[in-house]
């Protein structure tokens, strides 16, 4: 039986008007999702295929124009009024064979909230139309007028106006939702979209006759010769430049600038303006948790030394700082000391390996004149000298016996006595020490004393080698190449994956120390841009296998130096820079470890 058409004839003839009208209505739901009212164009199963199924859409960044027209098109909708907003004509290519064009309103009916699109290639090209017969028309009245020559010239400026107005008016059609500037062969700026008006938070779309992109566009000058000279090239050869500008309002704007010809006249340029300040800031926030102070890295065992840091930064007791050699214990005792509240004060660092009693206790506790062969003047100590801020006594298992029964004294009864006098002074420093010995097998052996031990390992931090926090390597070598790029004027940016392969695989026995060192070398040899593995030290372009494994803790360090001097086939100065130590640490280690020096 045959439908009974009267029933349903308005709602059918509604459908078939706006099929053959080509509307599409769609009715809001919540934020971008909206359900399409009735039986839509086929044109928007091209653009939504989603939709086809389930009659429901998100409207997202696949029409732009769209997307950026919801905000207009919800102040519509709030109003409650039965006004009508309109997105104007845009064009959408991507989904179709040829370029369609499509026009949006947005209304209220009732409690409903509707955008109405419609394909408009028609009223698109019937514009566009009469353009082409307006300037057809005045070019025919200025053929008729050739012979007045003052007619000939107020006709061709009308004309070059109408021309760029034409090409205004082309440009919103194309780019309409993207913030763009079309910049004529002079570098003036012949139109502002609305999109980059807002961005650059200008008072209105259009700007005055004459103002130049560098004007409207401030930014700084090897970013501005950038620019300059990207318009003055191929578009090949063009890249996107990326700047800041400080708009009216104050604020900080990150961007990328992307050129591209016009496609009206290639003599002028049109360029779009992305803006990148959430992804600059995304960055910065992710930099900053790989970094802490000056200490590098984004492994779970930095970031627990971050936290370590953070916790003993807001008491004043001593902290002993372990791990081997060239692993950063000194970058870890500034810190602490820019975390505290005694980061105004100063940051004095002493190195107690190689010194003899005398010598360290003067540089200590200072002396009076006279106390000793050579002291010629009155010298205060480090102590007095890092008064009110922090002291770092690094390679502290190296001081000798009697200079830590004088230092025991000096952290119990906060006060300090020079060399030759008898007058105590009082000092207000707080303490930090560093060391890569076992000093519990040192208190043991009977070279340390425990009462000193107890003292300073009031609180304590273990520092890992970098062969257990290999993660952090290609961030080192980031950083140690931005270095090296300052420092010696080279061009290096990246390294190869051959050469970050053989970087990860190395065991490291000088820590990041050592890896520094290396990143250096292998810069001085480095051509163009990237470094390979080529450049890189000998050591680190062996197989991995011909390299002895490295033992781990601090609990066999005569294996380390027995595993090093094997590496080096007995070569002591090799050894000792396998290890990331100077040839006399190296041999008075050897006398401690009980191991031959020849």
């Amino acid at each position: 039986m045959a439908p009974d058409m009267s029933l349903r004839a308005p709602d059918f003839l509604c459908a078939t008007l706006l099929e053959r009208l080509q509307f599409v209505v769609l009715e809001h739901i919540a934020g971008t999702h909206f359900r399409v009212l009735g039986h839509p164009s086929s044109w928007l199963f091209r653009l939504y295929p989603e939709a086809e199924s389930g009659l429901e859409l998100s409207v997202d960044t696949r029409t732009p124009v769209l997307h950026n027209f919801l905000a207009d098109a919800a102040e519509v909708w709030q109003t409650g009024e039965t006004r009508i907003g309109r997105s104007g004509f845009w064009t959408e290519q991507t989904a179709f064979d040829v370029p369609w064009h499509f026009e949006a309103l947005a209304l209220r009916e009732g409690t409903s909230r509707l955008l109405v699109i419609q394909h408009s290639t028609a009223a698109y090209e019937q514009q566009a139309s009469i353009l082409q017969r307006a300037r057809d028309q005045a070019l025919h009245q200025h053929e008729h007028e050739r012979g007045h020559q003052r007619t000939r010239q107020t006709l061709t400026m009308q004309l070059v106006d109408m021309e760029r107005s034409r090409d205004d008016v082309a440009a919103i059609l194309q780019e309409l939702g993207l913030a763009t500037l079309l910049i004529d062969q002079a570098g003036q700026v012949r139109f502002v979209s609305a999109s980059a008006a807002t961005l650059l938070e200008l008072p209105s779309p259009l700007v005055n006759p004459g103002l130049r992109w560098d004007q409207l566009l401030p930014l700084t000058k090897a970013e501005r010769l950038t620019v300059q000279a990207l318009l003055e090239q191929p578009i090949a050869q063009r890249e996107r430049v990326r700047g800041h500008i400080d708009t009216p309002g104050g604020r900080r704007l990150w961007l990328e600038i992307e050129l591209h010809d016009d496609p009206r006249d290639r003599r002028s340029k049109i360029a779009f303006l992305h803006d990148m300040t959430d992804v600059y800031h995304l960055r910065r926030l992710l930099e900053l948790k790989a970094h802490y102070h000056d200490l590098i890295g984004k492994s779970r065992g930095m970031t627990q030394i971050y936290e370590q840091i953070q916790d003993l930064a807001r008491v004043d007791s001593t902290v002993l700082i372990e791990g081997e050699t060239g692993t950063g214990k000194e970058l870890v005792a500034r810190a602490l000391h820019q975390a505290s509240p005694r980061r105004t004060g100063p940051f004095i660092a002493a190195n107690c390996a190689g010194l003899t009693d005398s010598l360290l206790g003067s540089q200590l506790f200072g002396h009076k004149k006279g106390a000793f062969t050579g002291a010629i003047d009155d010298q205060q100590g480090l102590f007095e000298a890092a008064q009110g801020g922090v002291l770092f006594l690094d390679e502290i298992g190296d001081i000798p016996h009697t200079v830590q029964t004088n230092l025991l004294r000096v952290l119990q009864e906060k006060e300090v006595t020079r060399l030759g006098e008898t007058k105590p002074r009082k000092v207000n420093v707080r303490v930090l020490t560093a060391t890569h010995h076992n000093l519990t097998q040192d208190v043991a052996k009977g070279t340390f004393r425990a009462d000193l031990l107890y003292r300073i390992r009031v609180a304590r931090i273990h520092l890992p080698p970098l062969r257990e926090r290999k993660e952090d390597i290609p961030l080192l070598v980031t950083s140690f190449l931005a270095e090296g790029r300052a420092s010696m004027g080279k061009t290096i940016h990246r390294a190869s994956p051959t050469a970050m392969a053989a970087l990860m695989d190395y065991h490291w026995p000088g820590n990041v120390r050592e890896l520094k060192s290396t990143i250096e070398c292998a810069m001085i040899h480095g051509k163009g841009d990237t470094l390979e593995a080529t450049d890189l030290p000998p050591e680190l372009r062996e197989k991995p296998a011909d390299l002895a494994p490295e033992p781990t803790g601090q609990s066999d360090e005569r294996s380390r130096f027995v595993s090093a001097l094997g590496q080096a086939r007995g070569n002591r100065t090799k050894a000792a820079r396998l290890l990331g130590m100077s040839r006399a640490t190296f041999y008075r280690r050897l006398t401690e470890l009980d191991l031959p020096t020849s």
